[in-house]
């Protein structure tokens, strides 16, 4: 069973912003578009109200919603009820930087996925200042960002990269 538009689905009913939500989702909006344009065809409903400014779920959406939750999380316990052979399976859900989003965590996830395929991955982006925060509302697993100015007693923080910065200036003339 293949729970990716529904899932799609709650990030976008959770965000409220298509664009945020894509990125989230990890496809592009396009493909957001048109997974929510099948899911309202398969209902018979629009399940958002749209336009250039906001976002809002219809009832339709509303009920859907419920039920997506209701549906993925079933799933997921499903899943993860099944012998595995001792494979690592479930779901982890990542706050990430965007800095980290286009620097490390490409690398990073290709090389998790492949050793891990079972597992779901569920990303969010935001502010780096905000990924401790993320992670004591206990909604998001773990968090790639900055290293904080000040550390959380009961956070743990693991090093993944140094990443040098340079100061970049035009030569002066003459040298």
């Amino acid at each position: 069973m293949n729970t990716d538009a529904l899932q799609s689905f709650i990030k976008t009913a959770e965000l409220l912003h298509f664009g945020k939500a894509s990125q989230a989702c990890n496809l592009s909006p396009s493909a957001l578009t048109r997974t929510i344009q099948r899911l309202e065809e398969e209902v018979g409903q629009a399940l958002f109200l749209r336009d250039n400014r906001s976002v809002a779920l219809t009832d339709a959406g509303r009920k859907l919603l419920r039920y997506a939750r209701m549906t993925v999380k079933d799933w997921q316990e499903f899943q993860e009820s099944l012998p595995s052979d001792q494979a690592v399976s479930g779901t982890l859900s990542l706050y990430a930087s965007i800095t980290a989003v286009y620097s490390l965590l490409p690398k990073l996830l290709e090389a998790y996925r492949t050793a891990y395929p079972d597992v779901q991955l569920e990303l969010t982006t935001g502010a780096a200042d905000k990924a401790i925060e993320e992670v004591l509302s206990g909604e998001i697993d773990l968090a790639v960002a900055a290293l904080p100015d000040q550390k959380h007693p009961r956070i743990e923080f693991l090093p993944l990269a140094e990443t040098p910065l340079v100061f970049i200036a035009p030569k002066e003339a003459g040298s």
